[in-house]
């Protein structure tokens, strides 16, 4: 079942389910605050664990890094606002926790094999899929 964030837009669970309720309260955390700034070490803390046996764990229950599941949550949160089409690069880029407008572009474009001017144009609902001549 999509989770919806604090801006409003569901992101869907990046990995399968597991048994580890504590990794589980980290992604459900990760998943409300992926906007914000995130410490994986506060966190780890919080959830009563060192940052090596916190990453060990998350791993071993996600499959993921936990700073990749991170950028994945985000990548994955810019590219519905992307496809809703109402915000420039530069605002999703900070909606999603990115300052820096060209590092979120590379790591966009690192995950999705687009840019994030030629996602919207690709997916946005103005002419989705659609030629550039055609719009």
């Amino acid at each position: 079942m999509p989770r919806v964030n604090q801006a409003g837009f569901a992101v869907l669970p990046l990995t399968s389910r597991h048994d580890d309720s504590t990794i589980r309260k980290a992604e459900e955390w990760l998943h409300a605050h992926f906007a914000t700034e995130v410490r994986l070490e506060a966190l780890a803390a919080q959830l009563g664990m060192s940052p090596r046996n916190f990453e060990r764990r998350f791993k071993t229950a996600t499959g993921m890094k936990a700073r990749s599941y991170l950028q994945a949550l985000r990548i994955a949160a810019a590219r519905r606002m992307l496809e809703e089409g109402a915000r420039s690069v530069q605002q999703v880029s900070s909606a999603v926790g990115y300052d820096d407008v060209a590092y979120f572009r590379t790591l966009f474009k690192r995950h999705t094999a687009l840019t994030p001017g030629a996602y919207r144009r690709r997916f946005g609902r103005d002419g989705a899929g659609l030629p550039a001549a055609a719009r």
